[in-house]
């Protein structure tokens, strides 16, 4: 998501039937699914949730994935037991419930993550991967941090008014969909002539022709064109965490 300002929340779109494959534990009073690899990994990655928070299905399908790709993921509840959006809430509402949700304070719950990772899986590099209310996160903890190598941000950025947009302390990937009624392409066009001017790290920004909000965790695959951007997008996301880490 980009700011409170814009005028259309996002939906839930489709939401997948998915069991997973790991686990639900507390740490430092935050609740947290983790997942992992199949094979000793020192490469760990913590995944920031959408709106309807750390339970959805469709976000644990993705760390999931990340797991079986060498890395051990975690998905804290960066709402820290906080009700999460629901779609069946009076949207009128919206706004207002999103001033309580500031993805920029996102550091406890990061701190809570990485010290896991770290102390209890003997993780020793750290990407970040992050969705809607998740890729602002991201970009939080590749602004503000210096604990993670790089991270992923799909379909989400800090305000484009905020005086760190293009401050990146380590590689950052932003996905974005053509059709992101939550985050019109002029914004994305300001994001990238803020990095353009002032990161000075790698970055790249890609925009997926004809996609919605949510597109690549929250979205079916209807036809090639869904599939193509779908699996592109995630495909990306692999791409860019095993590039840095």
């Amino acid at each position: 998501m980009a700011n409170a300002n814009n005028e259309t929340p996002c939906c839930i779109g489709d939401r997948l039937e998915y069991g997973s494959m790991g686990r639900e534990l507390k740490v430092g009073g935050v609740d947290m699914y983790l997942a992992t690899s199949k094979t000793p990994t020192k490469k760990g990655v913590v995944v920031y949730m959408d709106i309807f928070g750390w339970k959805l299905p469709n976000t644990r399908y993705i760390v999931d994935m990340i797991a079986n790709n060498g890395y051990v993921a975690i998905l804290p509840d960066a709402f820290e037991g906080a009700e999460p959006w629901s779609a069946d809430r009076d949207w009128s509402t919206f706004f207002e419930w999103m001033k309580t949700k500031d993805a920029n304070k996102i550091h406890t719950v990061a701190d809570a993550a990485v010290g896991y990772l770290r102390q209890e899986c003997g993780v020793e590099q750290l990407g970040c991967v992050g969705f809607c209310w998740g890729g602002r996160a991201v970009h939080a903890c590749v602004v503000d941090r210096t604990d993670f190598k790089c991270g992923v941000a799909f379909y989400g950025m800090r305000s484009i008014d905020d005086e760190k947009l293009g401050l990146l302390n380590a590689p950052g990937l932003f996905v974005f969909g053509g059709k992101d009624s939550v985050i019109p392409l002029d914004q994305v066009e300001t994001l990238k002539t803020e990095l353009k001017k002032s990161c000075k790290v790698e970055h790249h920004v890609t925009v997926y022709e004809g996609m919605p909000h949510g597109f690549a965790h929250r979205k079916k695959e209807e036809n090639d064109k869904d599939a193509a951007a779908i699996d592109g997008a995630r495909l990306e996301m692999l791409k860019w965490l095993e590039k840095y880490m």
